[in-house]
């Protein structure tokens, strides 16, 4: 198939594209002639989105243990032009964690082509700093508990979200480091010297930055001082809510947009109607890309794309579109591990592709170089 007549960011002038089992072969010149494929009308053509932190999406959670359910949220993320995301869920230190299974063979199945992992909020993180996360899904550290977490998810487990003021810090970054599983820094309530030794000691990504850690204080500085001055890379929820747009743009000029990497916290309502739903037995409303619990309008997730998220992210801050898109190609995908085959439009890239606009409005969506949109 060729995609004609589109731009790529390392390219001036537009291009043609061609793709052939599922990759991108070749990029080209455009030639007005050839008239073969699809007209692309000038629009960008750009790698498929990457959403490190999404609950789920078409009314179906990660954490549903339904498996048809799972490939249902799977597949409305891939509409919306998530095309790779890490399902983040939770682990039941009492168990059942039956949709833990589910998600793991999932992943090796490739039923879910989109699933590149599970990322776990906890089960080790403050309770105190708990935010839209139960209490039932935390726990102190327990080497058993990792254990079983791992023996668990076996490799499917990408990712784990854990507050480094917890017992044996330095042992639980370690065990993690050491099966490929990236410590990421939240739901902590961990002051500026707990958060700067759990960097040193590893830790290299933070959970959504600002919410559910401490704030800063001119006294005690809190963590987000020590992230900004690590090198980690940082989950940014730019939807103006979870983060006054100011701070988006505050914290970009801080980081510098490298290391900002957008992520929805995106619910089952994601891709639906505003209107009532219920998570985990919980009813929320969702409403203007907001997702707030019924009984006392706690913030738990947003119902947007991460396509969305990162228009929002150029707006706030007055990037460029390329800036903007690597939010949510090359930068998770270096955290992932998936840079450069699946951040960029060039030869032997996978063909996850997204052809948009200036401003980021979605036209159509390419999955493994088929159309889907």
């Amino acid at each position: 198939m060729i995609i004609r007549n589109v731009r790529v960011f390392h390219e001036e002038n537009p291009v043609h594209v061609r793709l052939e089992s599922g990759m991108v072969m070749d990029v080209y010149p455009a030639d007005p002639a050839v008239k073969e494929g699809m007209d692309g009308h000038g629009y960008f053509l750009v790698s498929g989105f990457t959403d490190l932190h999404v609950h789920g999406a078409g009314g179906a959670d990660f954490s549903c243990g339904e498996a048809e359910k799972v490939i249902q949220a799977d597949a409305m993320l891939t509409r919306l032009g998530t095309t790779s995301y890490l399902a983040t869920t939770f682990y039941l230190p009492d168990g059942p964690n039956d949709h833990l299974n589910i998600l793991r063979d999932l992943f090796h199945s490739g039923r879910c082509p989109g699933m590149k992992g599970i990322h776990l909020e906890g089960p080790f993180i403050a309770p105190e700093k708990r935010g839209g996360i139960l209490p039932d899904r935390i726990a102190p550290y327990k080497r058993s508990i990792l254990e079983d977490i791992t023996n668990t998810c076996g490799d499917a487990l990408k990712m784990m979200t854990i507050a480094p003021e917890i017992d044996e810090t330095e042992s639980i970054i370690r065990d993690m480091k050491s099966r490929d599983i990236i410590a990421s820094f939240g739901h902590s309530n961990a002051n500026a010297e707990e958060t700067r030794q759990a960097l040193e000691m590893g830790v290299d990504h933070v959970t959504h930055i600002c919410n559910a850690m401490r704030p800063i204080h001119h006294r005690e500085t809190g963590p987000i001082p020590e992230i900004v001055n690590s090198g980690a890379t940082v989950q940014i929820i730019s939807d103006g809510v979870h983060l006054a747009p100011r701070m988006v743009r505050f914290l970009a000029s801080l980081l510098g947009y490298s290391r900002c990497v957008c992520i929805t916290d995106g619910m089952l309502s994601t891709g639906l109607p505003d209107g009532e739903y219920v998570y985990q037995g919980k009813a929320f409303r969702a409403k203007n890309g907001e997702a707030r619990f019924i009984h006392d309008d706690g913030l738990i997730g947003t119902n947007l794309s991460v396509r969305e998220i990162a228009a929002r992210f150029m707006h706030f801050t007055a990037c460029s579109l390329e800036d903007a898109v690597r939010t949510v190609t090359e930068n998770p995908c270096r955290v992932l591990g998936t840079h450069p085959f699946h951040d960029c439009v060039q030869p032997g890239s996978v063909a996850d592709l997204l052809l948009v606009d200036q401003d980021l409005n979605l036209h159509h969506v390419w999955k493994d170089g088929n159309l889907v949109v």
